[in-house]
């Protein structure tokens, strides 16, 4: 190799690895920090619902106490009650009980008939109102109802309880209060309360967690990669295989994946289409292998019977590589490769969109790669020969995939044809990174 060649593949090989490290360390803070800031959240607020739930309870236990002294030391029916003493409860109440003043004060008898209404003249008497259209106001069995609610600044409490005395029912209260000072500030040390604590929970993750979690992280993703490189080597390998025992050489392989990838990018597929379809580059003639070397590499054309024998290395391809997940989306490729746009290919006859995409595309870059390369019943021709043999044969491919690639094959194919074998593996492993992350 030549000491630029050299350059370019040692150049080649730190932007690979500085491309790996940058999507390391870039995906890892992003999914550190996603689950803490996730983590965080849902420990501070269920830190501020406990605390609410503190505070409710503690009011609605002064609720509770005062809507008994309503009846004290009383066994009869609310209808057997003056006014006054309704009156008088909310007096002694206010005076008593400086954490919230009421709103509103409706009592009702046993029949659900309202035998006593009191609104507060100094306070917001249509939250009442708004409130009564909005509930129901006699809930389901009867029961206790206590909930609070939020209007603009202020903290409102309703309370629904029906009066008993000795298991027998006296009468209904139902009652709006308006929340004091000091029970507004507990709503406000609750919320700090639970900053702190979603602060703390960051903190004690960044200063504990996180050493533990990036080393797991790190090792995780090492053996993640060894697997894939690994898996990446085995398929160039098995490739290279079949091309040497074809009569080709590496460079096809290399080639023909490389000119696939480029076409599918100028398509603009998906990821993971071209990660199938880089697969089913390497490993599209597998079936070969089983193919007799007097069929296989005979120097002149096949007869009809000896070419019904060489079509069947797609199917023994499938076959091959049916049993191993990791290559389950590379058979799209092995099985229609030989499929034509307008039905004269094989070993299915399929034509148009009945073709897989990834295997209209590989068959464009194969044709193009077998009509520059050498062959042992064959000469290479040139770049501009191959195109107006592409051109003349144009019926057999997608138009919009012999469109894409007739925009870019000259210049993608001045890249590389003069590469030397290293380099142009380094070169498509340069392209591959950035769907395989080798």
């Amino acid at each position: 190799m030549s000491l630029f060649n050299r350059q370019r593949s040692n150049e080649s090989k730190r932007s690979i690895k500085a491309r790996f490290w940058k999507n390391l360390v870039s995906n890892f803070i992003v999914r550190i920090i996603t689950s803490g800031v996730l983590l965080s959240l849902f420990w501070g607020w269920v830190v501020y619902l406990y605390q609410v739930r503190q505070i409710k309870n503690e009011l609605f236990i002064q609720l509770e106490k005062v809507s008994h002294s309503l009846i004290p030391e009383r066994k009869v029916s609310f209808n057997n009650i003056e006014s006054t003493v309704f009156k008088n409860f909310i007096v002694i109440s206010e005076h008593q009980l400086l954490d919230y003043s009421f709103v509103s004060l409706n009592v009702y008898n046993v029949e659900k008939q309202a035998i006593f209404q009191y609104a507060n003249p100094s306070k917001d008497i249509g939250i009442h109102k708004d409130r009564k259209n909005k509930l129901n106001f006699f809930p389901a069995g009867d029961n206790e109802e206590l909930s609070f609610f939020k209007i603009e600044d202020k903290v409102y409490f309703h309370v629904f309880k029906p009066i008993y005395e000795s298991q027998k029912l006296l009468g209904y209260i139902d009652m709006i209060v308006t929340v004091g000072p000091r029970i507004v500030h507990q709503f406000g040390r609750a919320l700090i309360i639970a900053i702190l604590h979603t602060s703390g929970t960051i903190s004690m993750m960044a200063l504990v967690l996180f050493p533990l979690i990036h080393a797991s992280y790190r090792k995780l993703r090492r053996n993640s990669r060894e697997l894939l490189e690994s898996h990446l080597y085995t398929i160039k390998a098995l490739g290279n295989a079949i091309a040497n025992r074809d009569s080709e050489t590496g460079e096809h392989n290399y080639r023909v994946t490389y000119f696939s990838l480029c076409l599918a990018e100028q398509l603009h597929l998906s990821s993971q289409s071209i990660q199938s379809l880089v697969k089913g580059a390497f490993l599209h003639d597998i079936g070969k292998i089983g193919i007799r070397d007097n069929i296989l590499l005979k120097p002149s054309s096949l007869s009809n019977d000896e070419f019904t024998i060489m079509k069947t290395h797609v199917e023994q391809g499938v076959r091959i590589v049916n049993d191993i997940p990791w290559l389950q989306d590379s058979i799209d490729v092995i099985r229609f490769h030989h499929e034509r746009y307008d039905g004269s290919g094989y070993p299915l006859g399929i034509a148009g969109q009945q073709i897989p995409i990834i295997a209209r595309v590989f068959a464009v870059a194969d044709v193009f790669d077998a009509l520059i390369s050498e062959r042992p019943y064959k000469h290479a021709i040139s770049y501009n020969d191959a195109i107006k043999t592409l051109k003349q044969n144009s019926q057999g491919f997608d138009p919009l995939v012999l469109s894409s690639f007739l925009e870019i094959s000259e210049l993608e194919y001045n890249t590389i044809i003069t590469m030397e074998k290293n380099e142009l593996e380094m070169h498509l492993i340069g392209k591959l990174s950035n769907y395989f992350e080798v």
